[in-house]
């Protein structure tokens, strides 16, 4: 997995949106065991950024953002919007990039491949090194 937090403020987001049509996606896997992302995390700051006068065409999630296939089915979505907002790690939102050919606004800071710890608490594995299963 992944582990991220997030990088941006949600003051920093809604004026990085203004003016613009964007579209909420983010990762339900990793992001959201990491709290820079996932479902519920999305449609809060969609809702949010509409109270706000932020247009938002849309918000999806998926198992995983750095899977194309999944990048594809959202830039489909998104066709039309001038921006996307990737509540999800760098892959992601360079898949994001790479499938949609607009912008991508990634207010989350990647911080490397971790596990999540029987607490569920993500931790950062060390370089090199690998993670057992429950170690």
């Amino acid at each position: 997995m992944m582990v991220m937090e997030r990088s941006k403020g949600y003051p920093e987001i809604r004026e990085a949106l203004g003016g613009k049509k964007a579209y909420v996606w983010t990762c339900n896997t990793c992001a959201r065991f990491c709290g820079a992302g996932g479902k519920e995390y999305a449609e809060a700051i969609a809702s949010k950024l509409r109270e706000d006068g932020i247009d938002v065409a849309g918000v999806q999630s998926t198992s995983a953002a750095c899977f194309m296939k999944n990048a594809g089915k959202m830039a489909a979505e998104a066709g039309g919007c001038d921006v996307i907002l990737a509540l999800c790690c760098g892959i992601g939102a360079s898949c994001a990039r790479k499938a949609s050919g607009i912008e991508v606004l990634n207010p989350v800071r990647t911080l490397g491949v971790g596990y999540l710890d029987p607490d569920g608490i993500p931790r950062l594995s060390r370089a090199g090194i690998p993670v057992r299963a429950g170690a």
